[in-house]
């Protein structure tokens, strides 16, 4: 097997195993047609699927029935430094969740489709959580991730240490669904940013703010058809020039520019006002959200980051378009919900209305969907800078679009892998939180 990688998309399929729950072991190498593997950095769990050619009659015989485990180890030639793999086995492997699709090929095969997720989600749709912690949040998520008494993962956690120590019962919930919570609720001890999130990939666990993650440097310019600025990043593999090139060539791209100005008015996205109710001392304040006035509190995408919108149209008088209520508790200054002296601040207070502001940003705002050549090294989360060309007449001979340019986050990943031309694509959905230049 040699080391260099030949063409774009070249994969190596080193495992691919089922394991039975009678621990029989069976090696699907040449009988899979197709894998799937998905990430999304809004889901706490990995998915995917593999469509089998079955002539031996594995799903009877087996059998098979939506229960066992599957070992997959895919790596792209070349790629020999660390997390540019995808290594599920071991503690990592997979678990079946169903049979999807199932029929007849021909006289004497079938084929089928096995839908399996990361044993972690499994779990924490099997199990619950009730226990009262005083502890900071960053320490909590590890308790339950980590901990034989919850989810027990072996894999690692990337966790950005938050603000304070919280005194919190987590009372019967879902793993998942408490951590998500408590990602609400979260400031980071880095940078005080409310945006956290919590998501699987392939490398581990995650759950950091979202400019965290901005601070990673871009994975280099990817291009669309010739229009390519000569930027061959430094990478770790052996390579010839002209197959870098093709790593970040975008084979096609379709654009999803979801400002739909009546969601951004109904969901607070612009404007909102924040009423923080104080339960104890039985009083409440009241502060009004403007996207504007708030913009470069916390860390976008780009250094030079503009708002996507016009700055002309005076938004604080729609501000009860939308209305947020957040439950605080102080008692002498300080707030209850933290252990030890925690004063709050306005801060504090208006971050629920920021958090949704960003969250639906990112859902609702520009982004696009793209296939490249794929690499198994590519993850969700990370940051890549895009070139892409000006549709219709260039007024400004810019080459580029110079909104739709510039630097983009990985929401969503689709690994495809087509077993019978042994070629990998990365569907992509890309999205980024403002614009290089101003409107």
């Amino acid at each position: 097997m040699m080391n260099e990688l030949q063409y774009a998309g070249e994969y190596d399929l080193l495992e691919c195993k089922l394991h039975t729950a009678k621990f029989k072991t069976v090696d699907l190498r040449q009988e899979t047609v197709e894998i799937n593997i998905y990430e999304d950095i809004l889901k706490g769990g990995l998915t995917g699927s593999i469509l089998v050619a079955d002539t031996h009659s594995l799903i009877t015989s087996l059998p098979i029935t939506g229960e066992e485990g599957l070992s997959i180890k895919i790596r792209t030639p070349g790629f020999n430094h660390e997390n540019s793999s995808l290594d599920f086995t071991g503690e990592r492997m997979f678990t079946i969740n169903k049979i999807s699709i199932r029929a007849e090929l021909s006289q004497g095969s079938q084929i089928y489709s096995l839908s399996f997720v990361s044993q972690e989600l499994m779990i924490a749709n099997r199990i619950t959580v009730s226990k009262s912690y005083t502890d900071n949040v960053s320490a909590i998520v590890e308790d339950i991730l980590g901990s034989e008494q919850h989810i027990g993962t072996k894999k690692e956690l990337f966790i950005e240490p938050t603000q304070g120590v919280r005194k919190i019962v987590i009372p019967n919930s879902y793993p998942y669904a408490a951590i998500n919570k408590l990602a609400d609720e979260s400031y980071s001890a880095k940078n005080s940013s409310p945006h956290y999130l919590f998501y699987e990939d392939a490398d581990g666990f995650h759950f950091r703010t979202l400019q965290d993650l901005y601070e990673q440097p871009s994975l280099g310019m990817f291009h669309y058809g010739e229009n390519f600025k000569n930027n061959l990043t430094s990478t770790d593999f052996e390579h010839k020039e002209e197959t870098i090139i093709d790593l970040k060539r975008i084979l096609k791209f379709e654009l999803h520019n979801n400002n739909d100005m009546f969601e951004n008015a109904r969901s607070g996205m612009l404007a909102s006002t924040n009423i923080a109710h104080d339960i104890y001392s039985k009083k409440y304040t009241k502060e009004e959200y403007n996207y504007f006035d708030e913009f470069e509190t916390n860390k976008r995408i780009s250094n030079t980051s503009n708002p996507k919108y016009s700055e002309n149209i005076n938004l604080n008088i729609y501000s009860k378009g939308r209305t947020f209520v957040n439950p605080i508790s102080t008692s002498d200054g300080n707030d209850a919900n933290h252990s030890g002296s925690y004063t709050p601040n306005k801060k504090d207070e208006m971050s629920f209305s920021d958090r949704q502001s960003r969250m639906f940003e990112m859902l609702k705002g520009t982004s696009l969907t793209a296939t490249i050549p794929g690499n198994t090294a590519m993850r969700v989360g990370k940051v890549l800078s895009l070139d892409l060309p000006v549709i219709g007449i260039d007024h400004d001979d810019e080459l580029t679009d110079k909104y739709l340019s510039g630097n983009f986050m990985v929401q969503k990943i689709r690994h495809q892998f087509s077993i019978p031309t042994k070629q990998h694509f990365i569907h992509m959905q890309l999205t980024k939180d403002c614009i290089e230049s101003t409107v």
